[in-house]
């Protein structure tokens, strides 16, 4: 799998766990979270608009940094042990403004995260 792909299935990952995680919530089923590892209970098929999200990052940090988005993997990490896949989840986090992201890896500001609007009202159907 190419690097953009791998961001890219990381990034709609993120975007997905998040917004499936506050439907979930919202519709009073928090109970079937507790204690478990939201991906490994969420449906495993994205949410379209999860897709479309992590596209919409993808276009805002390329053109904010100015290169494809596999370069800016590679500049931003040259020195930071971070896999394609961290990259992706850890951009989506930082871009809907979650309390983690690419700092705390030591990314540096000079690497362009742009906000992504995401969350239960994004989703094109109920889950619950």
């Amino acid at each position: 799998m190419k690097t953009r792909d791998v961001i890219r299935h990381y990034m709609a990952r993120a975007f997905f766990a998040s917004a499936w995680a506050d439907q979930c919530e919202e519709s009073g089923n928090a109970r079937i979270m507790s204690g478990k590892e939201i991906t490994s209970i969420m449906p495993q098929e994205f949410d379209s608009s999860a897709w479309h999200a992590a596209d919409c990052l993808i276009f805002g940090m390329e053109s904010e940094n100015k290169m494809p988005i596999d370069s800016v993997h590679a500049t931003c990490c040259a020195d930071i042990p971070l896999t394609a896949a961290d990259f992706g989840h850890y951009s989506a986090m930082q871009s809907m403004g979650h309390g983690v992201g690419l700092f705390d890896y030591g990314v540096t500001d000079q690497t362009r995260v742009p906000y992504v609007e995401f969350g239960s009202h994004s989703l094109q159907r109920d889950y619950f």
